[in-house]
């Protein structure tokens, strides 16, 4: 099957305004979401971060920086993407790092990819939407769901 970010993206799935203690936290939080909604199992958010530990997913994207955490499509019932916009930032270790390099994170891109293969071809995507800094800038400022899935959208329009 054929589909895009934007396939993946629900309303549901755009969470504003998040309090997170720290990078754990936020990967639950937005994990939950997903649950709710039947596209991921209980164990997907242990997953993610067991898998974030190991290969960091934190970008220095500008203005704002960006994570992209996800996990194996053990625990995927049905490929998601889920957003998270912090009220403040958490720290994630830096994509490409042992560890030790770490960011403040303020806009969190949650993938539950069901087909393994997808995963590439879904983080290339988001790598080239997040490159964008009106879209960071919009989602930081997005006080809904529907204002941050308006400012996505009109980005992969």
């Amino acid at each position: 099957m054929q589909y895009t970010l934007i396939d993946l993206l629900k309303k549901e799935h755009i969470l504003v305004s998040v309090e997170a203690a720290d990078a754990q936290d936020a990967i639950k939080k937005l994990s939950a979401s997903l649950v709710e909604t039947g596209n991921v199992t209980q164990e997907f958010a242990g997953d993610v971060w067991v898998r974030e530990e190991k290969f960091p997913t934190g970008l220095p994207t500008q203005p704002l920086a960006v994570a992209i955490p996800h996990a194996d499509p053990d625990h995927v019932n049905r490929s998601a993407v889920c957003v998270g916009v912090l009220s403040s930032p958490v720290r994630f270790a830096q994509m490409g790092t042992d560890g030790s390099t770490l960011l403040e994170i303020s806009i969190i891109f949650l993938l539950a990819i069901k087909e393994k293969e997808k995963q590439v071809e879904m983080i290339q995507q988001l790598v080239t939407l997040i490159q964008s800094p009106s879209l960071l800038d919009g989602l930081s400022k997005a006080k809904s769901a529907a204002k941050a899935m308006a400012v996505i959208q009109n980005m992969l329009a």
